[in-house]
């Protein structure tokens, strides 16, 4: 597999990790990381079929439908984003699949011309432009019974519906490997999957503008009205593969650094679950509450994890896409 071979040169540890054995290895995967990537591809499915059906009869009812399957379908892609992992990283889902900004104009000329090959033409933001406007939900009916708009929307529900396949043997060869003779993917297991919670811990940092002031265009996901829905969904899913971290601390003796991360995940999830749906809303110390919080929670993972397991962290904010 291409995924494998690129893995394998990245050399993604320096130093001389804790090694986990297959059992505990293959464990976190199934429980952590298969069923986000099952919700995101069953999620997508539905997407395309509810878009190919609100093309054949584009009633409300069905467009509510869509709606409804996208937003189910994007945040199961954030719970992704939250804790991503080798094969994503490596067939660089996150650009195919969530590109932004957003860019109408793009977009809008792509319509016309039928190609989804430009990454700003594609994926979950474009679907949002086009089933909710710039927040203009009720013009969007009369746009979509346009046929080149409709078949567009369908065509990018169902190139978002195969990219998430693509990595379905991936994972499976994945899994396996942590299973294989040569421990290399176990040596690197924990140093990779932290590196990129890290990662995708600045990005929840950078969904929650803390200044006064700030714009509803400020927030991702401000057409369809699901900013905090959204960040919850990739806050979730960091923390579920967080889970499995916190257990192996226990296991190594490490129980005053587990219980310190799991009171500041209680932290986050007291500061950040209580702000509006519509985080343009909150107030500005409300989201620097939340915003703290979470650098709190990854200050500790950086300082007394990484020292714990003997880890190189050093991924940059970019890394994971």
């Amino acid at each position: 597999m291409r995924w494998i071979a690129l893995l394998l040169a990245a050399g993604l540890a320096q130093a001389e990790p804790t090694v986990p054995n297959a059992a505990w290895s293959q464990a976190w995967l199934d429980q952590a990381y298969l069923p986000r990537h099952a919700a995101l591809t069953q999620s997508a499915d539905a997407l395309a079929s509810a878009s190919k059906a609100f093309c054949e009869t584009p009633t409300p009812v069905q467009l509510d439908n869509v709606k409804q399957d996208w937003l189910i379908t994007s945040q199961a892609w954030r719970a992704m984003d939250g804790a991503p992992a080798g094969p994503m990283v490596l067939e660089r889902l996150g650009r195919k699949i969530d590109f932004r900004p957003t860019r109408p104009d793009d977009i809008e000329a792509a319509i016309q011309g039928s190609e989804i090959n430009n990454a700003a033409t594609r994926g979950l933001p474009a679907m949002e432009y086009l089933l909710w406007g710039n927040a203009q939900p009720k013009l969007q009916l009369a746009k979509l019974k346009q046929p080149e708009r409709c078949a567009y929307l369908s065509k990018i529900a169902a190139q978002i519906a195969s990219d998430a396949h693509v990595l379905d043997q991936p994972w499976s060869v994945y899994r396996s490997e942590l299973a294989a003779e040569n421990a290399f993917f176990r040596e690197n297991l924990l140093s990779e999957h932290i590196n990129l919670l890290l990662s995708s811990m600045s990005s929840l940092q950078k969904r929650m503008p803390t200044a006064e002031g700030v714009k509803p265009e400020q927030f991702i996901e401000w057409r369809s009205g699901s900013s905090q829905a959204q960040w919850l969904a990739q806050w979730d899913g960091m923390n579920l593969a967080l889970q499995a971290v916190l257990q192996r601390l226990r296991d190594d003796g490490a129980s005053p650094i587990a219980n310190k991360v799991q009171q500041d995940i209680a932290q986050v999830n007291k500061n950040c679950r209580n702000l509006p749906t519509h985080l343009a809303q909150s107030t500005a110390s409300a989201r620097l509450a939340c915003s703290k919080s979470v650098a709190t929670l990854k200050a500790i993972i950086e300082d007394q994890i990484g020292e714990q397991f003997d880890l190189t962290l050093g991924f940059t904010e970019g890394d994971g896409d």
